[in-house]
């Protein structure tokens, strides 16, 4: 009972702590905090409450920002906001959804995913995240999976969550963003029409439900998508706010998001940026200079960001970058694949030291956090273990390995999932006594700081010794002629395996399988150089960044 206690007094002093440092605190009007709580009374608790709290005291504030693919610009107020999240609400309510209910979303970045995210949580439904990149046969596994009640997709979508849904049967209402209006049947409706029509009040309690989450598909680099549950009312803050607080976050950041919704990094940082009323700016899609010329304009202090949008960036021709200030920027996170050195190296020099990096996973949650001097300290770190987080690496019986020793890396947290939805098994072989692991291998100095070696299926084994390509892969990315390498293991008749790599130049620049061969030689041990190399355009990635070696292998 006592160590409950002490848990709870340590995260309201936290919590205190963030209320104070992020300037939260400037924005408690009297008014709208009895306002707010006469609200929040009539609703359940979830991420909502910060946009119910912000529209309550501070409803003319910016909240969100949408540059179109089009070049168009959408503007809301914390109150308009929460207007169109409370119509959403009453059109779901309208069309059967209830708490405890799953209800796909399948949209792009925009105004539209934020409304949906928040609205679900408001009624107590768990969102079921599909990524719009997915074809009809893809989606079908997600639908049998989650069994959704109901389905929110964007008119560019349609056709395929229409082919999907009819391998499943399903007759579940639909409710379309975009388009013209005319989706040519009777099964859906337009998301203008049915918001226009619904209250702008706050929907009635939910009664029932677990209090609704998230359900975010794993990307899937071996075998079929597993879907990792996360439920609010069981998700922890101890991680998040020693987050907010290493970083300086505040309420008046302007953070720009490039990376796709539908996946959990991008909005875990919107949730702590939105819970601190900052404005969040919405890039639809991702493209170096345009993400440069948004920071300007818009003086965006904060953005998380994938390693290869850092790599983009950074290989900008100066004529281009120097057209732009990005002295407005406080703090870049860096996270969701691993960060180079060499990566780490040239954002330092080029904005400054705003570069931090994270570790964690759809399945963890947050995990370490490195901050900008540990990059140029310790390269190749990702940091210490965040608050509340335990730590083990264990080797292949399940036992501790030794400080340096290598082993897989398992997470305990506040913010850990729930599981994988309907897959006992697959949540029980990643899990070791309330530890979860995702198979990555990383070790740990004497200081306590962290740094990844592999994911273990990466791992290569050539003539019985371990070779981890990360190692590989941060040597050849210092090359001035290389922008982005990997390395994989093939099968080969005398060792086992040996080692390919996959170069993507620079523009402008050439070189030779002999050059990347040589220059593995004479900064490695021999047994770590390529035995083959492969040039590309570009490397295969999934969504969140991360290298698809599995394609590579195939190839």
């Amino acid at each position: 009972m006592w160590n409950k206690v002490r848990w709870l007094a340590g995260e309201a002093k936290m919590a205190a702590q963030v209320v104070r440092s992020t300037g939260v605190i400037n924005a408690m009007a009297p008014r709208g905090l009895v306002q707010f709580a006469r609200a929040a009374k009539e609703t359940k608790f979830g991420p909502h409450l910060a946009v119910l709290y912000h529209a309550s005291v501070q409803p003319e504030k910016e909240a969100v920002v949408e540059y179109g693919v089009d070049g168009s610009v959408r503007r809301l107020t914390w109150g308009e906001l929460n207007a169109t999240i409370n119509r959403l609400g009453h059109a779901l309510f309208a069309r059967g959804v209830k708490g405890g209910d799953q209800v796909a979303v399948m949209l792009p970045n925009g105004m539209e995913y934020l409304i949906a995210q928040q609205a679900l949580a408001r009624v107590g439904a768990t969102a079921v995240q599909i990524g719009y990149r997915l074809k009809a046969g893809e989606i079908v596994h997600i639908l049998e999976n989650a069994e959704p009640r109901a389905t929110l997709v964007h008119a560019d979508y349609l056709a395929a969550m229409r082919q999907a849904r009819a391998q499943v049967n399903a007759t579940t209402p639909m409710i379309v963003v975009g388009g013209d209006g005319n989706h040519g049947s009777t099964d859906t409706d337009d998301w203008s029409r049915a918001l226009a029509a619904a209250s702008p009040d706050l929907p009635p309690r939910v009664r029932g439900g677990d209090g609704g989450g998230v359900i975010v598909y794993t990307s899937g680099t071996t075998g079929k998508p597993k879907g990792a549950k996360r439920n609010w009312n069981q998700t922890g803050i101890e991680a998040v706010a020693d987050m907010i607080l290493q970083c300086g976050m505040r309420s008046d950041d302007r953070h720009l998001v490039v990376c796709p919704l539908y996946h959990s990094a991008a909005p875990a940082f919107v949730t702590m940026m939105m819970s601190l009323g900052a404005t969040i700016v919405l890039m639809n899609h991702f493209e170096a200079e345009a993400a440069l010329r948004i920071i300007e304009n818009e003086k965006i202090t904060c953005s998380m960001m994938v390693p290869t949008m850092l790599v983009r960036m950074c290989a900008l021709p100066a004529a281009v970058r120097d057209k732009y200030s990005t002295r407005s920027l406080r703090w870049v996170m860096s996270g969701a694949a691993p960060l180079s050195t060499e990566t780490a190296r040239q954002v330092l020099e080029q904005w400054g030291p705003v570069l931090f990096n994270f570790y964690g996973s759809t399945e963890t949650g947050l995990v370490t956090i490195a901050g900008p001097l540990d990059h140029t300290q310790r390269p190749g770190t990702i940091g210490k273990a965040m608050r509340g987080n335990t730590i083990r690496l264990l080797d292949d019986d399940g036992k501790p390995v030794a400080v340096g020793g290598i082993g897989e890396l398992y997470a305990r947290n506040s913010t850990l999932m729930a599981g994988y939805h309907r897959n006992a098994e697959a949540t029980n072989s990643a899990a070791r006594d309330g530890f979860y692991s995702v198979g990555d291998l990383a070790r740990v100095d004497a200081d306590g700081f962290y740094y990844l070696e592999s994911r273990k299926h990466d791992m290569v084994i050539s003539g019985g010794v371990n070779i981890y390509p990360r190692e590989i892969e941060d040597h050849l990315h210092t090359h001035p002629a290389i922008l982005e390498a990997a390395v994989v293991g093939i099968p080969d008749p005398e060792w086992g395996e040996t080692l390919k790599a996959f170069i993507v130049c620079r523009d402008g620049q050439a070189i030779t399988d002999v050059d990347v061969i040589e220059f593995c030689r004479s900064g490695l041990a021999d047994y770590k150089r390529p035995r083959k190399v492969v040039f590309l355009a570009e490397l295969p990635r999934n969504p969140t960044g991360k290298v698809l070696k599995r394609d590579l292998r195939d190839a």
